[in-house]
């Protein structure tokens, strides 16, 4: 027992040594974290550039690499696109693919891509929704109230400037917070490479 509390005590100790790493949104950048304990000036407008330069694919993420549209993925995350290519007498996957023009870029009909653009809070929209509900109707009500602002959103994405808009609620922080992600969606996906 006691080896088991001391070992506990030490696990939290060597957590909170290293409690200023990890991962974090783009909406909650550190940014006074890493000027103070790292010297590391990240701007606003860097953090914005590295956004819209990274791509969710389906179960993959990638970079735009030109500003053609051109993304760097890995090779796993076209493999469906490989397949959906291949013959009997010609395996893509294994002998690779290069499109020396861009006609003869090969489309991928199930991949699309999404870049974040825009970030909303609806923390208060939700909260306001289900106030002095019980958790069955609170539940309910909250999922009806996000699928009415993704609804919204894209609808008024329709006639913005910026838009159209795929957008997404996003619960964080076991429903600590909500966001409205808004993507723009690519989804004439085209394979130029992939080595054998």
């Amino acid at each position: 027992m006691r080896r088991a509390l001391l070992a506990l005590l030490a696990m939290l100790i060597a957590a909170t040594a290293f409690a200023d790493g990890g991962m974090w949104t783009f909406q909650e950048f550190p940014h006074a974290l890493l000027k103070r304990e790292h010297n590391a000036d990240v701007s606003q407008a860097w953090l914005d550039r590295v956004r819209t330069a990274t791509i969710r694919l389906s179960n993959c993420t990638a970079s735009f690499v030109s500003p053609n549209g051109l993304i760097l993925t890995n090779h796993h995350c076209s493999e469906a696109c490989l397949d959906e290519h291949s013959t009997k007498d010609k395996n893509l996957l294994t002998d690779g693919f290069l499109a020396h023009t861009r006609e003869q870029e090969l489309k991928c009909n199930t991949q699309i891509a999404d870049v974040l653009m825009e970030m909303e809070d609806i923390t208060a929209k939700i909260e306001a929704a289900t106030h002095g509900l019980d958790d069955k109707a609170a539940n309910d009500k909250r999922k009806a109230t996000m699928t009415e602002l993704e609804q919204q959103c894209e609808q008024h994405s329709k006639s913005a400037a910026s838009g159209p808009y795929r957008c997404e609620t996003v619960d964080m922080y076991q429903g600590g917070q909500y966001w409205l992600y808004k993507y723009h969606r690519y989804s004439d996906v085209r394979l130029v490479f992939a080595p054998e």
